[in-house]
């Protein structure tokens, strides 16, 4: 029974047994077919990305940033530097919560909820952004916030952070096994803050150049970039052992500019002042320009901004109309804002040029052979073109423009629009285009910079093909078309260089970091547009518009005694925009000036021109003249251009009165230095206010030719100076002395030892006395 009993029940156990091992070895075959298959996947068919998967969790691959090329002016300050910085940067999904001891774990009940470990990674990260926040002197929250999340395997800390602050990041990640990546950058500074702000750009965020030559010179200023492959460790760290690849990071090249700090200082004063006093309401323009190679000495734009800080609104009156937006017009409204304090008004900008352009008309009419300088034009005060009236203005001195006959020289003196109309229209269109293309007018001039105006055909000038008799009438005293002021200052430097159109440029040579030339620019001529003969008989005629100061000149304003200056002013209407708010006949204005010193032998141009004035006044004559006057008094002594002795007085000259209730424009500083410039006395101001509140030497007093007039413009309260001793010294040295403690010379003999002072030495004397020397023997 037993043994019968047992039987089927072995077979069932043995079938079992072989019905199990076949499903094992089934499994086993499968499993070992899925093996087979993944590692022929990741071994065969994704090698690369398995290889390139496992390179980056085991190694670092980490990029130097090059350091970037410095800017220089033509002395060599530096403009624009750049300094090795370090950018810290986190992995959070490397912050765990930390490991429980076994105690910890049996007080839990053997495990650990999801809640409570979260609970102590966050505290742990609370832990860490707190003390991150002490190093890197920054809110904690904010860090926290960054690490909270370990899903991110990458977050930016801080930039531009200094090397002490760097190490002790570094430290600190190796101490507590964080990851915590420091990494080298470079921070880009402006030592001279809102300073050629425009012609210099700024950088992105993201690291590259942004406007200005920051952004033309990209490539050269940038550099490559270089590589670190090493072993990684855990944490993100970089294992210390030799098994390491660098590729160097290729520095970035400098650039040497054109342009002269000290030059660009002196246009930048300036200007300030003639855009603030005049109420300017959209910004101003200066250019200095070396006349015969087309360097850029100096290119200010005012108001303007700080490139170390570029996102801020620097003008007041464009910060508050933000004031009350929100949202996408605050945004928009802002973004327009910033656009137009960046942009560089000198080449972005067309502008109206007025009766500046008359030294193109003339020049076309001389240099064509239409006419001769003794060529003469009948000015009747009104003059009609099919239809269209035109008139001589006020030329801002009260004389209305009847100016009967005149030849050439006289018609850009009395800057006659009537004269001009009959000059173009005896040249004829096809003339007046042909020499418009020739200086330059219907193209870029090229400059190194960005963003230049492109001339358009029917928008900013006429066409042979499309000039009306009306259009060549207005265009022949620039109130038809549109220019930049760089194409402007271009177009005048071949009216009086000779007749060259050369190439604007501000970047003189590319240099390495050892001093190797990597690129010299070479001043560059890209035609001849007029002859010397016709740019000789234009220099004449544009001295004789400044006069020599003479009452009565229109370009009075800009002469500077002992130079030969020439010079043009031009006053134009905005047509385009329409009448001013509240008027019918009424329009805004540009007023400008351009002047050349030497006029006989030419070296520098300074263009200047002050965008929608509202002062008692707008002509250029009275606006930009003084801005151009005030420049060349300090440019020309600085560059060494000679004066001409007979243009200079001599003996004792009687200081004028500068501070005149009287006469409010004697008042102000700027106006009260044209004066001064006439005469021949070198002036200097003390202040920062905007009249003259006394000034010394008094008026009235007669003092040696080319004395130094003090204007104080914060106090009527003259200050004193200690009076040093200049006895025994050189007559030439003992005046320089004097000069320098704020005082003033008269030399009994320009040559021999001073063998007596007027003023004993340490006694006090009021700011810009007269010290009488005697001066005796031969120098020695």
């Amino acid at each position: 029974m037993n043994k019968n009993t047992n039987e089927p029940s072995n077979g069932v156990n043995r079938s079992l047994k072989v019905r199990s091992y076949v499903l094992l070895g089934l499994f086993l075959v499968v499993g070992c077919g899925v093996l087979i298959w993944r590692l022929y996947t990741w071994q065969i068919v994704r090698h690369d990305e398995m290889l390139n998967a496992a390179a980056s969790q085991q190694m670092k691959d980490m990029t130097i940033t090059p350091q970037r090329g410095q800017i220089y002016d033509a002395t060599g300050k530096v403009l624009a530097k750049s300094s090795i910085v370090w950018t810290i940067t986190a992995d959070p999904s490397q912050i765990k919560a930390p490991s429980l001891s076994e105690e910890e774990l049996e007080a839990m009940g053997g495990t650990e909820t999801d809640e409570s470990k979260a609970q102590r990674r966050a505290d742990r990260v609370q832990s860490i952004s707190e003390d991150l926040a002490e190093i890197l002197s920054m809110d904690a929250q904010e860090i926290y916030d960054k690490l909270i999340d370990d899903s991110k395997q990458y977050v930016l800390l801080a930039k531009q952070v200094d090397k002490p602050v760097a190490d002790e990041i570094s430290q600190y990640a190796s101490d507590n096994k964080l990851s915590l990546i420091v990494s080298q950058d470079t921070k880009r500074e402006y030592p001279f803050g809102a300073f050629a702000a425009s012609v210099l750009g700024f950088m992105h965020a993201d690291g590259y150049g942004f406007y200005g030559l920051e952004q033309y010179y990209e490539d050269v200023l940038a550099g490559t970039p270089g590589r670190l492959v090493s072993q990684r460790t855990p944490t993100g760290g970089e294992v210390a052992n030799d098994d390491r690849v660098l590729y160097e990071a290729k520095d970035g090249d400098n650039l040497i500019l054109t342009l002269d700090a000290e030059i660009q200082a002196i246009a930048e004063k300036y200007l300030e002042n003639s855009v603030k006093v005049n109420n300017v309401s959209e910004r101003g323009v200066v250019i200095v320009m070396d006349v015969n190679t087309g360097a850029i000495l100096a290119m200010a734009t005012k108001p303007d901004f700080d490139p170390n800080d570029p996102m801020t609104i620097y003008d007041p009156e464009r910060a508050a109309l933000l004031e009350g937006l929100e949202g996408e017009e605050y945004t928009k409204v802002q973004g327009e804002e910033r656009q137009r304090q960046w942009k560089n008004k000198t080449i972005t900008d067309l502008y109206t040029p007025g009766s500046v352009f008359k030294l193109i008309t003339t020049s076309a009419l001389l240099d064509s052979g239409t006419a001769t300088v003794n060529s003469t034009f009948n000015c009747t005060g009104s003059y009609t073109v099919m239809g269209t009236d035109y008139s001589c203005a006020d030329n801002g001195y009260g004389v209305k423009g009847v100016h009967g006959w005149q030849n050439l020289g006289q018609v850009l003196e009395n800057s006659c629009n009537i004269a001009t109309i009959q000059e173009a229209q005896l040249m004829g269109k096809e003339i007046f285009s042909d020499y418009y293309t020739a200086f330059g007018f219907t193209e870029p001039t090229g400059i190194d910079l960005p963003a230049e105006q492109y001339p358009r055909e029917g928008v900013s000038y006429h066409s042979v093909d499309t000039m009306s008799a009306v259009d060549l009438a207005s265009s022949s005293f620039g109130q038809a078309q549109k220019v930049t002021p760089i194409q402007m200052a271009t177009a005048v430097c071949a009216v009086v260089n000779g007749g060259y159109l050369v190439q604007p440029h501000i970047v003189s040579k590319i240099v390495d970091n050892e001093g190797n030339v990597v690129e010299e620019f070479e001043p560059t001529a890209k035609r001849q547009v007029i002859s010397e003969e016709t740019s000789a008989a234009l220099r004449s005629m544009m001295e004789d518009v400044v006069g020599g100061g003479a009452d009565g000149a229109a370009g009075r304003n800009t002469y500077v005694a002992g130079y030969h200056i020439g010079g043009k002013s031009g006053t134009s209407e905005k047509l385009d925009q329409g009448p001013r708010e509240g008027t019918t006949d009424e329009y805004e204005k540009v007023s400008s000036f351009v002047g050349v010193v030497p006029i006989d032998d030419p070296q520098i141009l300074v263009l200047a021109f002050v965008d929608e004035p509202h002062a008692e006044t707008e002509f250029g004559s009275m606006l930009s003249a003084p801005l151009v006057g005030n420049i060349i008094s300090e440019v020309a002594p600085y560059l060494g251009i000679e004066t001409d002795p007979s243009l200079l007085p001599t003996g004792n000259v009687t200081v004028p009165n500068l501070v005149n209730p009287s006469n409010p424009s004697y008042q102000q500083w700027d106006m009260a230095q044209v004066e001064l410039n006439k005469k021949g006395f070198a002036h200097r101001r003390v202040g920062t206010g905007e009249l003259v509140l006394a000034q010394s030497p008094a008026a009235g007093e007669k003092v040696p030719a080319g004395s130094t007039v003090y204007l104080f413009t914060d106090s009527a309260d003259i200050p004193t100076v200690t009076v040093p001793s200049v006895v025994g010294k050189s007559a030439a040295l003992a005046k320089q002395i004097l000069s320098a403690a704020g005082l003033n010379a008269s030399l009994s003999a320009e040559e021999g030892t001073v063998t007596a002072q007027s003023v004993a030495e340490n006694t006090e004397a009021k700011m810009g006395s007269v010290i009488t020397l005697t001066v005796t023997g031969a120098e020695g």
